[in-house]
């Protein structure tokens, strides 16, 4: 078992090392609320020097786990992302940028490199209003939770929706389904094309909270018809969510003007933004909307189909 790496003064909390996801559990369940699993720690001490919360008696640092900083690629694809991993490493690492460029841009795109250089993508994902949700969520990602014993597999999106966590489990693995990259050619272009799109609007470019975040991908037939779509929103205090519903009504369809009318309507409605002192939910839901229906015209005119706009 390990033992406290240092003491702190009074009413400061302990600091614990632990090497193994076992040995992290342990230590959870021995100090239990009193206790808090850190990364890089970036957002939970913002929330404690702004008085949102109060520090705990015990951090139980992850940076020991070999395990839970870990980048891999399975034989189905699928890119296993550590959740420890620090968003420069993402950033810098060569198999997300082919395999995960959207990700590595809302990497990007997140404070500055000082921060990027301790935040955790699990760490942001744990904020449960993190901006490299939409992304994710959008990339059909899974988290791979623990109990220090046994693992199980949820979908990202399915986690945001209801209570699939304990504060006696611990956040694995990330699993993000991946392909190989496309090599562009005449014979695709017959084809058609992919476009994918990550947006971040705030009242600064860094620190500060975003007033909304949207992420998309589209995949559209040579004919103009969108094949696949997925789109997310998020921003601010909302949790980022799927438009899964509005996905299925316009999949199949020939990319027009009344499908994008639609997609606007869609997202507007169904976005489900939180005021703050930033901004109020209609001016969040009309950003979000006007956001992904520009970028799916973008991708409407990229693709030169018999229906798409020449100017």
């Amino acid at each position: 078992m390990s033992v406290p790496l240092y003491q702190l003064p009074e009413q400061q909390p302990s600091v614990w090392q632990p090497t193994s996801v076992e040995e992290a559990m342990q230590l959870k369940h021995k100090w239990g609320d009193n206790s808090v699993l850190i990364s890089g720690g970036t957002w939970l001490r913002t929330r404690w020097e702004n008085g949102l919360s109060s520090p705990p008696q015990h951090l139980i640092s992850l940076a020991r786990i070999p395990a839970l900083a870990g980048l891999t690629i399975d034989n189905l694809g699928h890119v296993h992302i550590g959740p420890a991993l620090c968003l420069a490493d993402l950033m810098d690492n060569e198999l997300m940028r082919q395999r995960c460029g959207l990700l590595v841009q809302a990497c990007s795109e997140i404070a500055a490199p000082s921060v990027r250089n301790l935040s955790s993508i699990g760490g942001n994902v744990m904020t449960r209003t993190g901006d490299l949700i939409p992304v994710l969520l959008v990339m059909d990602a899974q988290v791979v939770w623990s109990d220090g014993q046994k693992e199980r597999e949820l979908p990202l999106k399915e986690w945001l929706e209801g209570p699939h966590f304990t504060s006696y489990e611990m956040m694995t693995r990330i699993v993000v389904p991946t392909s190989e990259p496309e090599q562009v050619s005449a014979e695709m272009a017959d084809k058609g094309h992919s476009y994918e799109f990550y947006l971040k609007v705030g009242r600064r470019e860094a620190f500060t909270p975003s007033v909304v975040t949207v992420a998309g991908s589209l995949r559209i037939e040579a004919d103009g018809t969108l094949a696949a779509i997925a789109l997310s929103a998020g921003g601010g205090s909302a949790v980022p969510a799927r438009f899964k519903e509005l996905e299925d009504a316009v999949t199949g369809k020939l990319l027009s003007k009344e499908v994008l009318q639609t997609l606007h309507k869609g997202v507007s409605d169904d976005f489900d933004a939180v005021a703050d002192d930033y901004a109020g939910v209609a001016y969040r839901k009309m950003t979000a909307a006007n956001l992904i229906v520009s970028e799916c015209y973008k991708a409407w005119r990229k693709g030169g189909g018999a229906y798409a706009p020449r100017s």
